[in-house]
């Protein structure tokens, strides 16, 4: 069974006197002292060659940044012959590395180790690992942490693969402005909904600030996460390692805020450290789901310190943007698989139907990349049609049929009497089906319905066409970007 240990070295003891039993416990009692030297010698070096032949593919599994935080501060500081004990910074770490990452450990280890150790978890400064620890580094060579090729979910999430447009621009900016200076004391509040690249930038600001100043602490947590700690330190009566190490980095990324919003204790405590590491001239980023003003149970503190920082919102992406993004995730599966790619005019399409945020378009892309490469079949047009088929259902909110017609015959700048006219000029018969195409889409009305507020026409030109749009909008992408920003104008 994987054991945790999360206990303090006491009064003057150091971390190899505290150890120094499970150290002896391996030796045999008839060795001398050179022997015992040797014996220590050969415990450690092994245990330390198994370490570092662990590293590479706990990186791989897990993702250079989780690695960079996690496993990376970890030091090898004792071993017996039932257990390897691992040392780490304070007991936040220890409590994080039990709840998410120890049971990865355990089985990286024990696939090498053919004692079948238990990896022990034990809380020590830098300063006080003891010299054994130091010794067994001299003794394996240097360890090449390249990563390995790695699952895409596991794909590290920098600024480097976040694509910017309009919708994003000025928070970027304010996220690499955040990542590169030393220290600014701001408060930094993104905004938008699920799926826009919210996260993907918090994660983004904390790989450049390891990759480029490690120095810099950076700490990124969802709020659940502190809500859960929070609430895990209270519960033990003992706060005091939970604060320090929130308040020891010099930047503190929180996302979806929200999550805290009427919690009034936790609320309460990341006050007290947003204000603790602002008068130190640390950096705090959140993000969420709504604008500060819109969060519910926010008290008036919070929302006060959040307004008065540097606000900017992650939009839904716009067809250029779309377009990018599809065109990189393609591009990743591509590098993760091999043989998958997708026409330009498909990745048109795909961005010119798929109207939502980078989330949504990601999806799809996947959803072709299952239903192609996967299976050993050409992602061609019917696979993406296939793919697109659960998009542009009906809204659940009807828009009234007079709407439509109005917004239609606006954007085409046309009256609405020529919509439901005879007249059978392209220039007016090419809106008239649109319209048409977005009351069967945008209300509940039947095709006879349809074709009655149309000039009294037979439904069965209705159905003509709703199909006839469909069918432009599935083979010219330039059709289906301005379908889709009728839609807009339509339902905004």
């Amino acid at each position: 069974m994987v054991q945790s240990v999360s206990r303090r070295v006491s009064g003057n003891e150091t971390l190899s006197q505290a150890f120094a039993p499970a150290m002896a416990a391996s030796i045999p009692n008839e060795f001398t002292d050179n022997d015992l030297s040797s014996s220590v010698k050969h415990n450690v070096s092994e245990a330390a060659f198994l370490w570092s032949s662990a590293l590479p593919r706990l990186r791989s599994e897990l993702g250079g940044d989780a690695f960079k935080a996690w496993i990376e501060p970890l030091r090898l500081c004792a071993i017996d012959t039932k257990s390897v004990t691992l040392a780490a910074p304070n007991t936040y770490a220890v409590s994080r590395l039990t709840t998410d990452y120890l049971h990865r450990l355990q089985a990286r280890w024990s696939s090498l180790d053919s004692l079948g150790r238990r990896i022990k978890l034990v809380v020590a400064s830098a300063e006080d690992m003891p010299d054994v620890a130091l010794e067994a580094e001299l003794l394996v060579p240097h360890v090449d942490l390249t990563p390995e090729p790695i699952d895409l979910c596991a794909t590290a999430k920098t600024f480097t693969n976040y694509e910017v447009g309009e919708a994003n621009r000025v928070a970027v900016a304010i996220a690499k402005r955040v990542a590169e200076e030393a220290s600014s004391g701001d408060v930094v509040y993104f905004h938008g909904p699920h799926g826009a690249g919210k996260t993907h930038l918090l994660e983004a600001i904390a790989y450049h600030i390891r990759e480029t100043t490690p120095r810099r602490k950076v700490l990124i947590l969802t709020a659940q996460r502190f809500l859960n700690e929070f609430q895990s330190a209270l519960r033990d009566r003992d706060t005091a390692p939970f604060k320090a190490a929130l308040r020891g980095t010099d930047v503190l990324l929180i996302d979806d805020l929200q999550i805290i919003c009427g919690k009034s204790a936790t609320q309460d405590e990341f006050f007290q450290t947003l204000g603790d590491l602002i008068s130190r001239g640390r950096t705090v980023v959140c993000s969420a789901a709504t604008p500060a003003e819109a969060l519910e149970g926010l008290n008036a503190r919070m929302r006060c310190i959040l307004q008065g920082g540097f606000t900017a919102r992650i939009g839904e992406p716009d067809f250029a943007l779309r377009r990018a993004i599809a065109e990189r995730k393609v591009a990743e599966l591509n590098s993760r698989s091999g043989g998958f790619s997708l026409d330009k005019d498909v990745l048109d399409i795909i961005a010119a139907r798929v109207v939502g945020t980078g989330r949504a378009i990601e999806g799809t892309i996947k959803q072709v990349f299952a239903a192609s490469a996967l299976i050993g079949r050409e992602a061609d047009m019917e696979v993406v049609v296939e793919a697109l088929s659960d998009n542009w259902k009906a809204a659940e909110k009807s828009v009234p049929v007079e709407t439509i017609k109005k917004r239609v015959a606006a954007y085409f700048d046309l009256a609405v009497d020529d919509l439901i006219s005879q007249r059978r000029h392209r220039a007016v018969a090419r809106p008239r089906q649109i319209a048409m195409y977005f009351c069967k889409r945008l209300t509940r009305r039947s095709f006879p319905d349809i074709g009655q507020r149309f000039g009294g026409r037979d439904h069965t030109t209705v159905m003509h066409a709703v199909k006839r749009i469909e069918e432009l909008a599935l083979t010219d992408s330039a059709f289906a970007a301005e379908l889709a920003e009728v839609g807009r104008k339509i339902t905004e």
